[in-house]
């Protein structure tokens, strides 16, 4: 399942808001999701990784098994974004890591349901809490849209669905480094909004940002073995 807003948003939203344009800009169209990952063991994440704060989903990586969150990082149900040394904080907390692109790619090519990237105006705003808050809010009904129930159960439950496209993914970097990597928000067209890139300071964070915990590991040959940055 892929969703896709109207090119005209962010015109639309200066002039009308952002409520206006939901209703105006939501298309449901379908994706072709051929990648195998309903034929991993859903159980085999989270028997490893049992202390996760979302209901790990596995998917293929590197002819083995990689278990990533369904969706991004949340507080108090809002998805948000967090500076580089918090979002290292909370990967060590879990036991888990920051993807890489190719991680990221992964994801997005083996989703279940892919949104289309909702750009806001970008504005002094971008990274206060009320813009996290709106920003969350499309999303969800984007996802209603498609015929889901939005709320924990998405991402806490054996009825979790891989979620990919809707923020820009903090990607892995050496923890020291004085710049945040992001990369991501992928169009429905598959091609990443943005590329690889560190221009931002590490505590740098906005709307668009999401931290979305994976496993160190990969399961493969019939046991868990780190896998490389490569």
């Amino acid at each position: 399942m892929c969703i896709s807003y109207s090119n005209n948003y962010v015109r639309l939203f200066n002039r009308i808001g952002f409520l206006s344009v939901l209703l105006l800009s939501l298309v449901a169209c379908k994706a072709d999701n051929t990648q195998g990952v309903y034929n991993l063991d859903l159980n085999i994440c989270n028997e490893r990784y049992a202390h996760s704060e979302q209901y790990l989903v596995p998917i293929s990586f590197r002819n083995g098994i990689l278990c990533v969150y369904p969706d991004y990082h949340t507080e108090s149900q809002i998805r948000t974004p967090l500076g580089l040394a918090d979002a290292f904080l909370l990967v060590d907390r879990l036991g888990l890591r920051l993807p890489t692109p190719e991680v990221v790619d992964s994801i997005y090519s083996q989703a279940d349901i892919r949104l289309a990237p909702i750009p806001m105006p970008p504005t002094d705003e971008m990274t206060s809490r009320a813009y996290f808050v709106r920003h969350d809010s499309l999303i969800d009904a984007q996802l209603q849209q498609a015929g889901y129930e939005i709320g924990p159960g998405i991402r806490e439950s054996t009825q979790a669905k891989l979620i990919a496209g809707h923020k820009k993914d903090v990607v892995y970097i050496d923890r020291n480094s004085s710049r945040v990597a992001i990369y991501g928000w992928h169009r429905l067209t598959g091609e990443p909004i943005q590329p690889y890139s560190t221009v931002h300071h590490d505590e740098y964070y906005d709307y668009s940002h999401g931290v979305r915990p994976v496993s160190p590991e990969v399961f493969k040959n019939g046991e868990w073995m780190i896998w490389s940055d490569r």
